[in-house]
């Protein structure tokens, strides 16, 4: 026997459109998340696209500040190269001052102390296209090398002529007068000390004498002498003596460089 089905028991007719209505939503959904895709890529895109760009100004500005440094480190290794000659210009060291009369004398002592220390007059060797950029007035052209030109250490004219004025003030049988040349040499002298003051503050015990030996800040002399040496122009003793013999041994009046002969005889 077979019972009828219940109307509980039957299936529930779907209302016209309710089939496409669901595939709608389907879309719908589907389209709202890959429309959320889209914009989560394109937030990441810009997100790197930003850091990427970031990177790249980063990368352009260490280059250039690259360029920059290494062009200041050879424009100041220009200007101080050469073997440090801008640290010769540093007052770095200190001396007491001290009675030195007997370098002032009239002896084969005090000869022989300004003969050496004059001995390099000074004259050095430079490469041509390394004076020129630092800014050297242009020099005569080394006569040994084309590449190079001659200059002097301007204290050793000082010091030249400091020594011409002790063998015309103390030698009894001094060089030949010139009077043109001493004033020229006093006068130089005097411009060195305008130029140069020491401004080192010494006191006094009586308002009348003023100590001597007080500490003064000072260049480093020697650490000049050694500059000077290591760069002089070797040739240029050479050099002299060859220009003498063409003028018959006569040198010239003027000459600040080396140590003038003391025209005098000590024994």
């Amino acid at each position: 026997m077979f019972t009828s089905k219940t109307p509980d028991a039957e299936y529930k007719r779907l209302t016209e459109g309710d089939d496409s209505d669901a595939g709608e939503n389907v879309q719908s959904q589907t389209s709202k998340r890959l429309s959320l895709l889209e914009q989560s890529f394109r937030r990441s895109s810009i997100i790197h696209a930003s850091i990427l760009l970031l990177e790249v100004i980063l990368c352009a500005l260490l280059i250039s500040g690259f360029m920059v440094l290494n062009q200041t480190r050879r424009a100041v290794g220009s200007k101080i190269s050469l073997d440090g000659l801008s640290q010769l210009g540093s007052y770095n060291t200190s001396m007491k001052f001290q009675d030195g009369s007997k370098h002032m004398a009239d002896s084969h002592d005090a000869d022989n102390y300004w003969r050496d220390l004059l001995d390099s007059g000074g004259v050095i060797s430079l490469n041509t296209e390394w004076a020129r950029k630092q800014g050297l007035r242009p020099s005569a052209q080394s006569p040994t090398d084309p590449s190079q030109s001659i200059y002097q250490v301007d204290v050793f004219h000082a010091l030249h002529c400091l020594n011409a004025i002790r063998q015309n003030l103390m030698s009894e049988t001094p060089p030949p007068w010139d009077e043109t040349h001493m004033l020229h040499c006093l006068d130089y002298v005097r411009s060195q000390l305008l130029c140069h003051p020491d401004l080192t503050l010494v006191p006094t015990n009586d308002l009348e004498e003023f100590v001597l030996d007080e500490v003064h800040t000072c260049r480093d002399y020697n650490a000049m002498a050694d500059w000077v040496y290591r760069h002089r122009w070797v040739e240029f003793p050479e050099w002299l003596k060859t220009k003498a013999a063409k003028n018959k041994g006569h040198e010239a009046t003027h000459n600040h460089t080396m140590a003038e002969p003391s025209g005098h005889d000590h024994s």
